[in-house]
């Protein structure tokens, strides 16, 4: 519009009005446009992106300190997860510091992640070594370890290491299948996985950790990983493992990883730590060198002769045994097994994978595939059914459904045409017959086209203002995972920040505590938050080519204690930004408050009751188990007990697609993957996506965000209650430009996942149990 204002005192013919253009006309109308673009000129010109950082003068002399990386699990590392990278320091002189990471988000923005605890203290012959970690939103672009050196009152100056190739490791795409294997050099996962996972080379990764310190201090370092094999074949990790590495393995799995455990001869020397033996459904009493083969020889329908198997001996009171096995002295022990553990799953095989008698077996890669057949979805599963959509994963509609806004409208193709329709009507047509036809003074066309043209800049300058509001707001949903056996709450939580005005935000987050002993009343707990991505290529996913062309300086995330917050982030007028957050809490539920049971004869069909453990109703649950869905009262109140109906149950893929009879036909809803209005149906898809039907069904894929699938866990002996709080568990602390944004919770979403152990009468572990006939032979 401003060019064309600029451009038509060209074409007026000399007679045209003198002094019509003033300076002070054209700032008007500069200030009309830029006031409907919500352009804040002041504070843009003020406002520097050099002046938001926070790096130190470069050091004198490069040679004093130095830094070098070592990123992932055995060089590899997920694109939009959580990266370990341990960083060694190196000095001339002694000195302290604290170490800091500059990477970019999954916009292409610069962002800066700090902890406290990434301090260090380096001196001649004394190297530092720290832990630190990042998510990184693209493969290829820089990252760097900036150590800051203190001085006696702040920053003395900052060392900036720019990660080589060898140092950065491999990438891998955010939905690529990537298993670990921890055990001796014998494990080759890769050849034998390949051969059997039912996909290509590429579409599959493996990392054998072998040594101690490749193992990670904690669950962080496992972000992105599938599933872990773990061998008690090597004796130097058995014995060597750390408390924090043990704890590290533990969080990862009772928090939804998924663990194959091949525990042979080295079974019993791990067993003896608590935080491995609290795995167990049972005690693991001994070692047997004579375990016949022949079971797992039928199951494969192996013609490969396998050797004595060196096996643990587990005395399994839970889970669900797939495969006896029997030792040269009648010793029964369950050679493959399946349980549960808290959100998690464990595969259990009595021997070792990379044991020489295994690792020489021809149909070794048969056995790995029947091991590892329920860790992720098959790749033949069919793609999207809406070639227009930008994203293939849930993850994507995910985001599009926390991008949308109540308050927030957005103009499209016919808004703009009906203003450029009316504009030309007015200036044509009506113009002529008004100026020439009917009052017979063409010279006050140009006056006309100037009250037109402002005008209609005032009409999109009003409708900016009322469609796109100024007030920050966010958007949010949460999934809030109970487990009654290990008695944790885990939350993961994902949010749309509208900024309104542009500015520079500072986010942090806080929960209220959900368990019994607690009211329940105060956001105390500070959250862990960090920016929220998808994998795909279109814009802000994280294989897409286009980086962000705002300008916005880079911003940071720093840890302090159990959360984290989000300082100087830029989002531009009417922009969004996505958010993840987290929260862990230790519950104490009852262990009366769970008496749920398999019927006899029955191990699909549930009978007792449980109750509410929390503190907050729960409401329109729904109860879901071994392929059933129970009804139960729409609201069950704080420690509410609540039984099983007697009613039949419904099919748990009927009641997912929204199947039903109707005039004698069975019809079901289909899912829409562009759909962007039911949050709650969205949620439980992803909680429930095998079960669904998986890919086939919603029609896109749920690798991104798989691990919120409990489809597993519902084949495993526990019910999940899946139900909606009243109100939302944490609150946002929002601030822009250092004003409190007051309130800025828009539409909140929030679920829980109740998951409860089903005690299975139908199986018997009594030959397990009998110490007379159990016991390992000398």
């Amino acid at each position: 519009m401003l060019l064309f204002f600029y451009s038509k005192p060209l074409l007026w013919p000399a007679s045209r009005p003198q002094g019509f253009f003033p300076t002070g006309m054209l700032k008007l109308m500069c200030f009309l446009i830029a006031w409907g673009l919500g352009i804040d000129l002041p504070q843009s010109h003020g406002q520097e992106p050099a002046q938001r950082s926070t790096l130190g003068p470069a050091v004198a002399d490069p040679s004093e300190v130095r830094l070098s990386v070592r990123s992932g699990l055995e060089g590899r590392w997920k694109v939009g997860f959580t990266t370990w990278h341990r960083v060694q320091v190196e000095s001339t002189r002694t000195l302290n510091g604290v170490l800091e990471i500059q990477t970019v988000d999954g916009d292409g923005d610069s962002v800066r992640y700090s902890d406290p605890k990434w301090s260090f203290q380096a001196g001649p012959g004394t190297a530092a070594s720290i832990d630190v970690y990042a998510k990184h939103g693209r493969s290829d672009r820089p990252i760097r370890v900036v150590a800051k050196i203190e001085g006696k009152d702040q920053v003395e100056y900052s060392v900036v290491h720019l990660l080589t190739e060898q140092e950065r490791g491999t990438p891998l795409s955010a939905t690529e299948p990537w298993v670990i294997g921890i055990g001796t050099g014998r494990l080759d996962l890769d050849q034998g996985l390949m051969k059997s996972a039912g996909g290509r080379a590429e579409e599959l990764r493996v990392s054998e950790l072998t040594r101690l310190e490749e193992i990670p201090n904690s669950k962080l370092g496992y972000s992105g990983v599938d599933a872990i094999v773990f061998s008690s074949s090597n004796s130097l990790i058995n014995q060597g493992l750390s408390v924090q590495q043990r704890r590290g393995l533990a969080d990862w799995l009772g928090f939804g990883g998924q663990m194959l455990l091949t525990w042979g001869k080295g079974g019993p020397e791990l067993a003896k730590h608590p935080e491995f033996a609290q795995w167990l459904p049972g005690d693991l009493i001994g070692a047997a060198v004579d375990c016949e083969p022949g079971p797992i020889e039928s199951l494969l329908g192996s013609q490969d002769r396998l050797g004595l198997l060196e096996s643990s001996i587990l005395k399994l009171t839970s889970g669900k045994m797939e495969v006896l096995g029997v030792t040269a002295t009648r010793v029964r022990l369950p050679l493959i097994a399946r349980w549960a553990y808290g959100t998690g799953s464990v595969t259990w095989l009595a021997a070792e994978i990379d044991s020489p008698v295994l690792a020489r077996w021809e149909t070794r890669p048969s056995l790995l595939k029947y091991l590892m057949k329920e860790f992720w979805e098959k790749a033949e599963s069919k793609a999207s059914r809406n070639v227009f959509l930008s994203y293939d994963d849930l993850s994507g509609q995910l985001n599009a459904t926390l991008d949308r806004f109540p308050s927030l409208q957005l103009g499209n193709l016919g808004h703009l045409v009906l203003i450029a329709g009316l504009l030309a009507i007015l200036i044509g047509p009506l113009d002529y017959y008004l100026t020439v036809k009917y009052l017979r003074k063409p010279r006050w066309t140009w006056w006309t086209l100037l009250a037109c043209s402002l005008a209609t800049i005032l009409t999109t300058s009003v409708l900016f203002r009322r469609w796109k509001p100024r007030d920050a707001s966010i958007n949010t949903i949460e999934l809030i995972d109970v487990d009654d056996q290990t008695q944790q709450l885990q939350a993961r939580g994902f949010a749309h920040c509208y900024g309104g005005k542009s500015g520079f935000f500072d986010f942090n987050s806080f929960h209220r505590s959900l368990s019994s002993d607690s009211d329940g009343l105060t956001f105390r707990e500070a959250n862990q938050v960090d920016w929220f991505g998808q994998p795909g290529k279109s814009f802000g996913g994280f294989e897409s080519s286009v980086t962000s062309q705002l300008g916005l300086p880079d911003y940071s995330i720093r840890t302090v204690g159990t959360g984290s917050f989000i300082g100087g982030l830029g989002i531009p007028t009417a922009g969004t930004k996505a958010i993840e957050y987290s929260w862990t809490e230790k519950l104490t539920i009852p262990e009366q408050s769970n008496g749920l049971s398999t019927v006899s004869g029955k191990d699909d069909l549930l009978q007792g009751s449980f109750s509410n453990p929390l503190n907050i109703d729960l409401l329109d649950g729904v109860l879901y188990f071994s392929g059933r869905v129970y009804t139960i009262p729409g609201r069950i109140r704080p420690n509410e007990r609540v039984p099983i109906s007697t009613t039949i149950p419904k099919d748990i893929t009927r009641r997912l697609q929204r199947r039903a009879f109707v005039a004698g036909q069975e019809q079901g809803v289909e899912w829409n993957p562009a759909d962007t209005d039911n949050v709650e149906r969205l949620a439980e898809l992803m909680s429930f996506f095998r079960s669904a039907g998986g890919t086939s069904y919603v029609g896109l894929q749920h690798r991104y965000l798989a691990s919120l699938d409990c489809s597993d866990l519902l084949k495993l002996d526990r019910a999940v209650l899946f139900a909606r709080l009243p109100k939302s568990a944490s609150k946002w602390n929002l601030q822009r430009d250092g004003a409190q944004q007051n309130d800025p919770q828009e539409k909140g979403t929030t679920m829980i996942r109740l998951v409860l152990t089903v005690q299975n009468s139908n199986r018997s572990f009594a030959l397990l149990k009998d110490p007379s006939s159990n016991e390992p032979q000398p």
